[in-house]
């Protein structure tokens, strides 16, 4: 469970993880996901060090939903293989939205694909799912993954 930085009071956030791990399990099946696996990073945590630079500019659900949203794509792109990295970047390049907001979207995209790399080089579970909840003075990000593989 991560809490972005603009935190005022600690609020317990056992009840929404344990929401959300019900709504993954019923959505994934029990054995390909894990929330918290033990010896391993929280992808939680993970994915709040990666957007940190960027929570200021997020201050209402909207922003932060798809600042998670983007920096969770990024994830899964930097874990993915060449293959799926170009699908992805065809894909998106005939997406219909603006010439400026596509590069601007693209520019964070690659910022965040290199703050992943840089903090979590060593990891490559994919993000199976994600939500973030707005507890009025914070948000709450809680992120389900694959299994670690086994070497």
């Amino acid at each position: 469970m991560a809490r972005t930085k603009n935190k005022r009071h600690k609020k317990d956030s056992e009840p929404l993880l344990e929401n959300f791990m019900k709504k993954v399990a019923g959505k994934k099946g029990k054995n390909e996901y894990q929330i918290n696996p033990k010896g391993e990073i929280s992808m939680s945590d993970a994915i709040t060090q990666i957007i940190e630079p960027y929570t200021d500019d997020a201050p209402d659900f909207r922003s932060m939903q798809n600042l998670v949203t983007y920096a969770c794509a990024a994830w899964n792109i930097s874990v993915s293989t060449d293959d799926e990295q170009n699908a992805v970047n065809a894909l998106f390049s005939k997406l219909p939205i603006r010439k400026k907001n596509r590069e601007e979207t693209l520019a964070l995209l690659h910022t965040l694909i290199e703050r992943k790399r840089k903090l979590f080089p060593d990891v490559t579970r994919k993000i199976v799912d994600f939500k973030v909840t707005d507890r009025g003075d914070d948000f709450h990000i809680a992120v389900a993954s694959t299994l670690p593989k086994e070497n």
